[in-house]
């Protein structure tokens, strides 16, 4: 599953900057795909597609949920760039014929997390956070790094608590989604506990 010569070419028109980034994350996705038995190309294929729509406004990114028929949160509407992997989700399928209901999902879950994520979901949703240019740019994320090598699930719960507290701290609204993987990670640790 390599991402089509039109996804790439998309990639290639986005800023600079998120292309780089996305282009880490590729990269991130598959290291972690092999450490943890995720299937490489569909983690590298989920990780192509996972920002294509990060670059919309958020007044486009309400639109074009809406033009979709795509369901919104009220933690959404406040804070329309939590819509970027679900409209990015659903461009991917209709744009550049992607099927594939496990890539869809880790592009649609990919800033939000959820309760119940298969392995490609958590290895695209690390990769997002720990690639190389956003350790550089938050240097607490090294700590999710390491836990990534050996544990997603510990990872993930580090990374939760770390938006948790900027979350406090900005005043932003939490997404449904990032507080019912948070709480059933939780809860999953306890019971290994």
């Amino acid at each position: 599953m390599i991402p089509t010569p039109e996804l790439r070419a998309a990639v290639a028109r986005l800023p600079r900057g998120l292309a780089e980034h996305i282009e880490g994350t590729v990269e991130e996705a598959r290291r972690l795909a092999l450490l943890h038995g995720a299937d490489e190309e569909r983690a590298a294929l989920a990780a192509w597609g996972h920002d294509i729509a990060r670059a919309l406004s958020p007044s486009e990114l309400l639109a074009e949920a809406r033009r979709l028929g795509l369901p919104l949160d009220p933690a959404e509407e406040q804070a329309p760039i939590l819509l970027h992997g679900t409209v990015g989700a659903a461009i991917l399928s209709r744009d550049y014929g992607i099927d594939d209901p496990d890539v869809l999902a880790a592009t649609r879950y990919h800033t939000t997390a959820r309760a119940a994520m298969s392995t490609l979901e958590k290895v695209v949703f690390l990769a997002d956070k720990i690639e190389p240019g956003k350790l550089l740019a938050e240097p607490a994320l090294t700590k999710v790094r390491r836990l990534a090598d050996r544990d997603l699930d510990a990872a993930i719960l580090e990374c939760l608590n770390q938006h948790l507290l900027e979350a406090k701290r900005r005043g932003w609204p939490l997404h449904p989604h990032t507080v019912a993987a948070r709480n059933e990670l939780l809860m999953t640790k306890r019971t290994k506990a």
